[in-house]
């Protein structure tokens, strides 16, 4: 129960980076970083549950989200990816105490309505905001959604990822996120790793 009322409380994701976010404008070491080029990606599997895709420039770290359990990050091109599982039984449980359950819904647009609720009070001012995508994910139904905030305390606007999958006896969400003016050139890389999401 402490890892769901903490989970459920988030988002302090990026906080923790604020000393990597330049203030200054673009430089041509930003254009080089925006060039695109070939992308190599390394599969990595979480404890017989899952797998997915990262590309082989990020490295493992442990500090960017209390519990989850894969979190890879590259500083110098500011991206950070993580992935959350919580088991669907608890986490029902959990929001009927609260009283947040919706029987009208599904388990998993429950599960996305109580994480985007808890984002928006989190602290952050949201700039924009996608629509919900409801997708199938090899197997698994899906939401994405984009969302560009402002973070109290990091002088850049940050661009976050969000996807949302149900497995079959757990929820993932899956964070990714770098500076709202290096959108464009992660959104590739984010659409192939969460695209490439398999539940073991």
């Amino acid at each position: 129960m402490k890892k769901i009322i903490y989970t459920l409380g988030l988002l302090t994701l990026p906080l923790a980076f604020t000393a990597c976010f330049s203030t200054s404008g673009e430089s041509s070491l930003d254009k080089i970083i925006a060039s695109k080029p070939s992308v190599k990606y390394n599969v990595i599997k979480i404890n017989d549950l899952y797998s997915m895709k990262v590309p082989d420039f990020m490295t493992v770290t442990k500090e960017l989200q209390e519990d989850a359990s894969l979190q890879y990050n590259n500083p110098f091109k500011e991206k950070y990816v993580t992935v959350l599982e919580e088991e669907r039984e608890e986490i029902k449980t959990f929001m009927n105490d609260y009283g947040v359950y919706d029987d009208s819904k599904t388990m998993l647009e429950n599960y996305v309505d109580t994480r985007l609720s808890y984002l928006k009070e989190s602290g952050i001012s949201v700039i924009e905001e996608t629509d919900l995508k409801s997708e199938m994910i090899n197997g698994r139904k899906a939401y994405s959604i984009e969302v560009d905030a402002s973070v109290p305390g990091i002088p850049e606007d940050i661009a976050y990822f969000f996807t949302y999958i149900e497995g079959q006896d757990h929820f993932y969400m899956i964070s990714a996120w770098t500076l709202l003016s290096r959108k464009d050139a992660y959104s590739e890389e984010v659409e192939e790793m969460t695209h490439s999401f398999k539940e073991l």
